[in-house]
Formats: C-alpha cells, structure tokens, sequence
C-alpha cells in the first residue's frame, strides 16, 4: 500500500464521490502544487507532519499566497488524506494536513468603486465602437467581441451571480418573459438551485446574447456565454475550455482598466451597495446572493465610509 501514488487516491476519492468537474479539477490542482514542491519521488504514505509545514512555509513566504489560499489547499489535502487514510491506502497513523491551518488574514472586501466599474465601459464600449466601424485588431484579443464581454460584464454586475454559475447557464434557463435567470445547482457552492431577476438595466445585452446565440445555431441546452461561439473560432469550445477565455477577459480587462476587476468583485460590490439603501434588506441580498447563511451574506458587505462618517458626526455633536 505504500506504493499507492497520488493518482490512485484521487481515482477512488471521485469515484466514492459525486462531485463537479470543476470540484475534481480544483483538487488535482491543489495536489498538483504539493508535487512540484516535494517532488514525484515523495510518494502519499511518506508525507510528514513536517512536509507539510515546510509546504505552508514556501506558500506563505516564497510564493507570498494568502493564508486563505493556504487554508483552502489544507481543506482538499486533508479529505484526500483522510479518504486514503480511511480505505487504508496509507499506513501512516495520522493525517499530516490536521492542524496545519493559519490564521486567516481580515482584509477589506472586495468590492468595485464607481470609477473602477466606470472605465470599465468606456474602454468596453469604446471598443465595440471600433468593431462595429471594421476597427479591429489583427492579432486575436481576450477583449473581443466586445458586445459579447460586455453582455458577461452586464450579467454578473446587475445579479451577483457567481462565475461558475455564469458559465453554466443554458440558453433554456434564461425567461425573459417572466423575467428570471435560473442558476443551476451543479454551479452553485451549497447545490441548490435558485433564480435572481433580470433587471431593466440587464435585459437588453441579455437579450441580444440570446439572439445571436440562436441566430449561430445554438439550442436551448447549449451554454449561453461560449464565446467560441461569437468570436471566429471554427470549432466551438467545449463547456469546460470556457473558464479559459473568461480568465483571459478578466486579466486583460485589468490590465487595460489599471485596477483589480474579477467576477468576485461584482459579487461583493452588488451586496454593499444594496446594503447602503434606506430600505436595506439582509434577507432580500442573502436571497439574491443564494446563501444558505446571513452570516455568510454579512462577509461580502464592505463597511459603508460615508455611513461611519455620518455616525461619527453626528455622536460628536451631541
């Protein structure tokens, strides 16, 4: 048994499981790193306690991660480690990823300011400008077509939906009759399945992609947002291929845009800035949100500035 390798494990691990391609793909990833650190001769049942602080050691120092990030590879370590040690896999006594965590780092939330989500559309709608008059780069741009990202931009911004539940969605889960996006509970981190509202401001971008996604040929249980589909490619890319270009969006958006921009972002900004409103409503953003938790709802609203300033003012008056 202690020649079993990673593989194997994993092999067992998703077989014993029923997990989401990008759930398997998020654990291969994570052993994937913990190899090139010990290296391929360092097989599962010789991994130590002090292996796994040296690990901790080069992700929080070398590499400068976060003790989230860190926390976060300790979480699958330690069930690929726990199924192995359970179905004895591995003849060592105990898992080397418990009690290994660090302390996680409180920072400020991350969210996007008015000025940030505002450049965003003036190079976005800059750029379509340019495409819809032949202005086009000749070398292929994560930024084109334009309409399309802009449409992904309009989509997460206006529902706080996550990335993974963007990507998911199917030409058959949008009714614009009613008004509703469905979010399948395959995309969704607690699994289950609800709908957020499509907004005026969203409709008409949501509408157009659904257009010209019928209008390539597209059916009612296609993906919705592949942009393969729009963008030139002869062969349009399989569901999984398509974290690929949204990734590719989001660093070349930064990069143009001068500041952080990621799907999270618009999650974050979408739930302070419903919380910052007269009527503001906990249980309507958990719901938006999809949390089976407030307090999980609470850890995405950034501290309103001007709402402490008002406070403080008006204590010191008094």
């Amino acid at each position: 048994m202690d020649s079993i390798n990673y593989d194997d494990i994993l092999q067992d691990y998703f077989f014993s499981k029923t997990l989401r391609p990008a759930t398997e793909w998020s654990y291969r990833k994570v052993v994937n790193s913990f190899i090139r650190f010990t290296g391929d001769n360092i097989l599962p049942g010789q991994v130590n306690r002090l292996t796994v602080l040296n690990w901790r050691r080069h992700v929080l120092n070398d590499q400068g991660l976060s003790s989230i990030t860190w926390n976060n590879k300790v979480a699958h370590m330690r069930a690929i480690f726990n199924h192995a040690l359970s179905h004895q896999f591995v003849r060592i006594k105990d898992n080397p990823f418990n009690g290994v965590i660090a302390r996680p780092d409180v920072k400020r939330k991350k969210t996007l300011s008015e000025t940030e989500i505002n450049k965003i559309y003036l190079l976005m709608e800059a750029r379509q400008r340019d495409e819809e008059l032949g202005i086009i780069e000749k070398s292929r741009s994560a930024l084109r077509p334009a309409w399309f990202w802009l449409s992904v931009v309009d989509t997460l911004r206006y529902t706080g939906m996550r990335q993974n539940q963007l990507l998911h969605i199917r030409l058959d889960d949008v009714n614009l009759e009613e008004g509703w996006i469905n979010l399948r509970s395959e995309a969704s981190k607690n699994h289950k399945e609800h709908r957020v509202p499509i907004t005026r401001l969203l409709r008409p971008r949501l509408e157009g992609v659904l257009a010209a996604a019928i209008e390539r040929g597209a059916v009612q249980s296609d993906m919705l947002f592949n942009v393969s589909r729009f963008d030139g490619r002869k062969v349009i890319l399989a569901d999984i291929m398509a974290y690929q270009p949204l990734r590719a969006f989001f660093r070349r958006l930064s990069t143009e845009c001068r500041c952080t921009i990621t799907p999270h972002r618009f999650r974050h900004t979408i739930a302070t800035d419903m919380m910052k409103s007269p009527d503001r409503n906990l249980k309507v953003v958990q719901t938006l949100l999809g949390h089976s938790s407030v307090a999980v709802t609470l850890e995405y609203v950034e501290g309103n500035m001007d709402s402490l300033r008002l406070a403080l003012d008006e204590a010191f008056d008094r």
